[in-house]
């Protein structure tokens, strides 16, 4: 839960923080842009009118041109001639003849010749058109390398900051990881502490019924002590098992055993067939596909197994059917508990696996609201998943999926 939490603060925080980046990315690419666009536009509007090369000097302030640009007049027949220019060859009459061409066919006042890597302006004169043409190969150029540089900037960044907001969500959960860590502490303790009291007053309870000349009154009495002992003794055995597991990290793959499921939900099933007989639940033919081969601990997925029987049991009225399967599904083991009874609203599907969670009143009379929360973290310790579903025919399916065993 906690590394969840931690792996949640650092996602949403670099997250965040790329969008912030790229954002401010995005702005200095589209002033940059605007900026470059403007400078070869502002060229373009001085030099239209010019009829010659002018003579400007670098040192009259906002004048210096140093963008190439050439500027033509185009007759109504389609006569064309070069007026003005900076850094072109006046003698390459088909390169100018080619770009005019392309911009007149574009109909436009302004526009860009993409296959010469120019921009251009149009005005109607009374003999024709005056355009002049600036080259934009610059322009695009250090566009290119701005996209470039601020791409690997930010890649760099969200580096960075992810690994600060690692560090950050690691420091802001740390006090919240000694909570959970002592309130996980303080259910394993409370829960041994309870142990031996308990033992002793069930000790009892078991001395006084043995007694001959009890009376009925104090037998009723020994045997609510015994009952209610009973249900309490359960309960602190699924804390101690949650417990344990919550101290418990993810078994890793390299210390695992191969464990044959098949065997182990052979032997759940016939552990509960006394406990649906006396039910009056029948078991229906489900597949127990044999050799289905899984890694880990063989008691915890046993367990697993008996919890979700046990499930089952609990929430099927009487008369009603239980079914169990085992197949393979790729490098997936999939263990199905089905039982008839009334339908998992959609919303509830989720809490169900919560600790202490009833969903209604017909479940809170059954159990303590832990077996399926042991059976989820069980799954999940080993790689898999745990998840709940009804179908059309009035069935509740409990669905566990667990890696094979290589």
């Amino acid at each position: 839960m906690i590394r969840r939490l931690r792996w949640k603060m650092t996602l949403m925080t670099t997250l965040l923080s790329a969008l912030l980046l790229s954002a401010v990315c995005a702005a200095f690419l589209l002033s940059l842009e605007s900026g470059l666009r403007r400078d070869s536009l502002s060229v373009l509007y001085r030099v239209i009118s010019e009829t010659e090369t002018p003579q400007w000097s670098a040192k009259e302030k906002g004048t210096a041109i140093s963008l190439p640009y050439f500027t033509v007049t185009v007759t109504p027949n389609g006569g064309t001639e070069v007026t003005s220019s900076q850094f072109y060859d006046l003698t390459d009459y088909d390169r100018f003849t080619a770009a005019v061409d392309a911009a007149l066919s574009q109909g436009r006042e302004q526009g860009e010749v993409s296959g010469e890597s120019l921009r251009y302006l149009r005005q109607a004169t009374s003999d024709g058109w005056r355009m002049a043409f600036v080259d934009v190969s610059y322009e695009r150029s250090t566009l290119k390398k701005a996209v470039a540089t601020v791409t690997a900037m930010g890649l760099g960044g969200v580096a960075v900051l992810f690994a600060l907001s690692a560090l950050l969500a690691r420091w802001a959960v740390r006090p919240v990881e000694e909570s959970v860590q002592q309130q996980r502490q303080f259910v394993a303790d409370a829960s041994h502490e309870l142990k031996t009291p308990l033992t002793v007053m069930l000790s009892n309870a078991e001395l006084i019924l043995r007694t001959p000349e009890l009376s009925p009154a104090l037998r009723r009495w020994a045997e609510n002590i015994r009952t209610g002992g009973g249900e309490m003794e359960k309960l602190i055995e699924e804390m101690l098992l949650l417990a344990r597991s919550d101290q418990r990290q993810e078994t890793p793959a390299a210390q695992r055993q191969e464990v044959d499921l098949s065997d182990l939900t052979e032997n759940a099933l016939l552990f509960f067939e006394p406990v649906l007989y006396e039910a009056g639940l029948r078991l229906e033919e489900g597949e127990i596909a044999p050799g289905v081969a899984v890694a880990g601990d063989s008691a915890a997925l046993g367990r697993l197994a008996e919890i979700l029987l046990d499930n089952a049991v609990k929430y099927t009225p009487k008369g009603g059917g239980i079914r169990v399967s085992l197949t393979e599904s790729g490098k997936k083991a999939v263990l199905r508990v089905a039982n008839q009874g009334k339908p998992i609203p959609e919303e509830e599907r989720e809490r169900i696996f919560r600790r202490f969670y009833r969903s209604d009143a017909a479940r809170s009379s059954k159990g303590f609201g832990l077996g399926l929360a042991i059976a989820r973290e069980i799954a999940q310790e080993h790689g898999g998943t745990l998840d709940a579903a009804s179908t059309p025919e009035g069935y509740n399916v409990f669905q566990c999926v667990l890696p094979l065993a290589n």
